[in-house]
């Protein structure tokens, strides 16, 4: 099936029997990620595979940057790095495969599982903050944006996870667990599709953030240098910059406004903006109301046909309004002071600008002092 994902099953080896898979780690639209054994550096790794179909040269002239780039910089130890790439052919095609460090389950997989109700204790709230920014600093410094910013792109760091033995790696990820696959009319499976599939792990051992309180930015599939940005970008809507809804030049600073979105669920356990039926017209007015500058003139064509759209909504609150409305909820336990969420809301509202250019940048925000609690 041109297109498709590659068959992989557990105990293959992949690039002259170089890496040898164990467990499934995840799956998106355009790819799935499996954790392998390198026998070459005797060590773990991630590999992820995309379908046939997707173009990833961005990717990976990105990651290729990366890994030359210096390493004085706090923020490039929060960027997951490619170790080796190469391609492999199946019967669906031809499918790039990118191996990179191997990390822990996702801070928005970490939440639903371990975190009461849906709310990171709020150190590491404020912690994790401040990392994913040092790592957006460094990519921009260096005229990188990764374009997909947002809790499911932003991995815990399990330390030694990489060179434990085996029966300790597959405790940490759990066993895996697999579902025969067969057709509907009881006929044999073609060999575009695996016999079986295999269960995502999701590290489910809550200690994880007793040895860890580190976090890395992981996925580079939208990621772009401003030098050659792309039309636009498919960040998920709840998070998305108002430019790219607008089909305007894009760069870096497309993460500014998702990191503001980021940061916002990292501290309350929810986005700014509703998912619930989200559009872009919807977005386009909770954006109007939390946002503190006014849409760009260049923009106000596309809004007015966009405005034909936006259901009428009596109830508006302001960004102070909303994150207080938010965090304060009377059956979630409050860690942070009605101060500290002030002093949040200013910083995310230097973030939060229709106007790219108004955005503070991501170093302009590390230097608030609500970092230092």
């Amino acid at each position: 099936m041109p297109g498709g994902y590659h068959p992989l099953e557990l105990g293959e080896f992949l690039k002259n029997g170089r890496y040898h898979i164990v467990h499934k780690l995840g799956w998106g639209a355009n790819s799935t990620t499996w954790a392998a054994k390198d026998q070459k550096e005797n060590r773990y790794v991630a590999i992820k595979i995309t379908t046939s179909n997707t173009r990833n040269q961005r990717e990976l002239d990105v990651l290729r940057s990366l890994s030359t780039l210096p390493r004085r910089n706090p923020g490039w130890s929060r960027l997951n790095q490619m170790l080796d790439y190469f391609s492999v052919t199946g019967p669906n095609g031809v499918h790039a495969c990118f191996v990179l460090d191997i990390v822990g389950p996702s801070v928005a997989e970490f939440v639903e599982l371990h975190c009461k109700n849906d709310r990171l204790p709020a150190s590491l709230a404020r912690l994790f903050a401040k990392q994913a920014l040092q790592g957006l600093d460094y990519l921009a410094s260096n005229g990188i944006g990764h374009g997909d910013i947002h809790l499911r792109n932003l991995a815990i760091e399990v330390p030694g996870l990489s060179f434990l033995d085996e029966m300790t790696f597959l405790d940490k990820l759990g066993e895996p667990e697999i579902s025969a696959v067969s057709r509907q009319d009881g006929r044999l499976l073609s060999n575009e599709v695996p016999a079986y599939v295999v269960r995502p792990t999701s590290f489910r051992q809550r200690d994880i953030l007793i040895s860890s309180q580190s976090v890395k930015i992981i996925d580079f599939g939208e990621a772009f240098f401003d030098n050659s940005p792309p039309r636009s970008l498919h960040t998920p809507l709840s998070v998305r910059a108002p430019e790219i809804i607008f089909g305007d030049l894009l760069d870096h600073r497309v993460d500014l406004w998702s990191a503001a979105c980021m940061i916002f669920e990292l501290v309350t356990g929810q986005p700014p903006f509703d998912v619930i039926m989200l559009t872009p017209p919807v977005l386009v007015q909770q954006m109007m109301e939390l946002a503190t500058d006014e849409l760009p003139s260049r923009w106000q064509d596309k809004y007015r046909v966009i405005k034909q759209d936006i259901p009428r909504d009596d109830e508006s609150y302001t960004l102070l309004q909303w994150l207080e409305e938010v965090y304060f909820d009377h059956n979630k336990q409050a860690e942070f002071s009605r101060k500290d969420i002030q002093r949040l809301s200013r910083l995310i509202e230097r973030m939060l600008k229709f106007e790219p250019s108004l955005r503070a940048t991501a170093k302009d925000i590390l230097a608030d002092p609500w970092f230092d609690g």
